[in-house]
């Protein structure tokens, strides 16, 4: 059940409310920072006063991309093109000697909007006394639609938009909406590379644009915070790209690297309000991630929680942990939703970066941890869905 070969992490990248890299998001951490303010950009009334975690100044123009690419790229490819090309940068890949078509990409992604602008035209146009004439609209309003609006829409174009950009010609697949499916990409990652179907691998995930139409999605509406006593979830703004290569390859090559994917484990089983998993898919998760990685409980150091602050899915895996770990009086729990809110897909890498930086430098984070200092060697990551999904990644030291 071990992870053979042994698949270390050579690099990484990530955009975040509080850092434009992954040093700039830790040193936050390490100074108690968080990105957490009232909604900007739009006018949020409709849905009440809500906090988000929204990344700063981050445009096509400052990473640049030409105009022509930029015209169907929202927020969210350029969080991604950005983490993917720090994580390139930082693998050392473009002095690698690895040909496009052995490097893999699997990303994490959400629905992605729409700008309602682009079709603002057209549906004024289609007006009629009942509301939209859809007669008209096909009649010829359509016309006023950008006609690159639907590849705007498509998060697969996003995908391809940053492969183009670095050259990556292999394996690939784009697994949507929600935090696990940015552990998804992952173990798909690691699967590729143990099958020897790519050399290296670019993974992770990023967040969907905090939008109206995002907001509206699904539960969001209904679980957002909207004052900062009350529960609920804070969406946030983010990527985060790891690059991944079997050690021994990494090796022949001299990538430095610190830590490795020892574990990974999946289960599904939702609550029938269909609010959160059920305690046993999150233990389920974990287990399976613990036999992977040849671990037991007890070598635990730090749990980076989902933790997404409603009280059903707090719940569930507050019980999950307590039938894997039992006394969790002495075991660190940590969670980075405090200080770049939930980070959908991009989640599970994003914390795999901060638990990278965990095992390096031996320190978790005091201000959430209550833990200031100490050895730390493995770090388990846990994602879930409202709908069920659960996933358990866990990162090891490499000496």
């Amino acid at each position: 059940m071990m992870i053979a070969p042994q698949v270390v992490v050579t690099g990484a990248g990530s955009v975040s409310s509080i850092g434009a890299t992954s040093s700039e998001t830790w040193t936050a951490l390490l100074g108690g920072q968080n990105g957490i303010r009232p909604v900007r950009g739009f006018d949020a009334g409709g849905f009440g006063r809500l906090f988000a975690a929204q990344v700063g100044d981050l445009t096509a123009e400052n990473l640049g991309i030409h105009p022509r690419d930029a015209r169907i790229m929202d927020l969210h490819s350029l969080m991604l093109m950005s983490a993917a090309r720090q994580a390139y940068g930082a693998a050392g890949l473009a002095d690698a000697g690895i040909a496009g078509d052995a490097i893999g990409f699997f990303a994490g992604m959400g629905m992605v909007d729409y700008e309602v602008d682009d079709i603002l035209p057209a549906v004024l146009k289609s007006l009629g006394p009942a509301g939209v004439d859809y007669g008209r609209f096909y009649a010829g309003a359509y016309r006023d639609i950008h006609p690159l609006w639907p590849l705007s829409m498509l998060n697969n174009v996003t995908f391809c938009q940053v492969a183009i950009d670095l050259g990556i010609k292999g394996e690939n697949a784009v697994f949507c909406p929600h935090a696990d499916s940015g552990a998804v990409a992952i173990t798909e990652a690691v699967g590729a590379l143990c099958e020897e179907r790519a050399e290296a691998v670019l993974t992770g995930g990023v967040s969907e644009k905090i939008s109206p139409l995002s907001i509206a999605r699904g539960l969001f509406a209904e679980i957002l915070k909207r004052a900062p006593e009350e529960p609920g979830t804070v969406l946030g703004e983010g990527a985060a790209i790891l690059c991944l290569e079997n050690r021994a390859s990494a090796d022949r090559r001299g990538a430095t690297y610190s830590v490795a994917v020892a574990g990974y484990g999946h289960c599904c089983a939702p609550r029938d309000d269909g609010t959160a998993p059920l305690p046993g898919a999150i233990a389920g998760a974990m287990s399976a991630a613990l036999e992977r990685a040849s671990l037991q409980p007890k070598d635990i150091d730090v749990v980076i929680v989902h933790r997404d602050g409603t009280e059903q899915a707090d719940k569930s895996e507050d019980e999950g942990l307590l039938s894997i770990f039992g006394d969790l009086r002495n075991l660190p729990v940590f969670s980075t939703k405090p200080a770049f809110g939930h980070l959908l897909a991009a989640a599970p890498a994003m914390d795999i970066v901060v638990a990278t930086m965990m095992i390096e430098r031996g320190i978790i984070p005091p201000i959430w941890s209550g833990k200031p200092a100490q050895q730390v060697r493995n770090v388990m990551v846990n994602c879930q869905s409202y709908e069920g999904q659960c996933a358990t990644i866990i990162v090891q030291a490499v000496a």
